[in-house]
């Protein structure tokens, strides 16, 4: 049984990201959003992206620790493409205790599940920084395959990095 629950973020969740997304080591890790936040452009964040769950959708993940639910980071599915059955995915687990447990696993997975099997995707896609080896492997071994390498296309401590194009497919997932 797995100790990862995914569900709707609330507002409250956002207290506790707005001060991961000001960590160093996840602005670095993360492709995405460079500079510092403050907490009112994180709830104006949340507000935007509660309130609809088309063309993306965002999960809260927690986990569950001795009785105890820990909000521990957020999945997305992102550009929903219900003409193509697309959509793009993202993971960041922000408290860092919580890293190398294996919930990243569980909540990709659980969060591929809900892509293919409630909105009815095919295909899942993601891009993930070359460098990002650890990443990398995680979605080798959950079944993404490489689609293709995106030279020098993120900006990053003062220089330009490569990344990663991986898929996943429905067929792959759900038997």
């Amino acid at each position: 049984m797995s100790n990862i629950i995914l569900r709707a973020l609330t507002l409250e969740d956002a207290k506790t990201s707005w001060q991961w997304r000001n960590k160093e080591e996840i602005m670095n890790l993360y492709s995405g959003h460079p500079f510092p936040v403050n907490y009112e452009l994180e709830k104006s964040w949340y507000e935007k992206v509660m309130y609809s769950n088309f063309p993306t959708t965002i999960f809260a993940v927690d986990v569950i620790e001795d009785g105890i639910i820990t909000f521990i980071g957020i999945t997305t599915l992102t550009g929903i493409n219900m003409l193509n059955r697309t959509s793009d995915f993202s993971i960041l687990i922000g408290d860092e205790k919580h890293r190398g447990k294996g919930y990243s696993k569980q909540a990709t997975i659980d969060t591929l599940l809900f892509g293919f099997k409630e909105i009815g995707l095919n295909k899942i896609s993601l891009k993930v920084r070359e460098r990002n080896t650890i990443a990398y492997n995680l979605y080798k071994k959950i079944g993404f395959i490489q689609e293709g390498f995106l030279k020098e296309s993120v900006f990053k401590n003062n220089e330009m990095q490569n990344e990663v194009l991986m898929a996943a497919f429905k067929k792959d997932f759900v038997k």
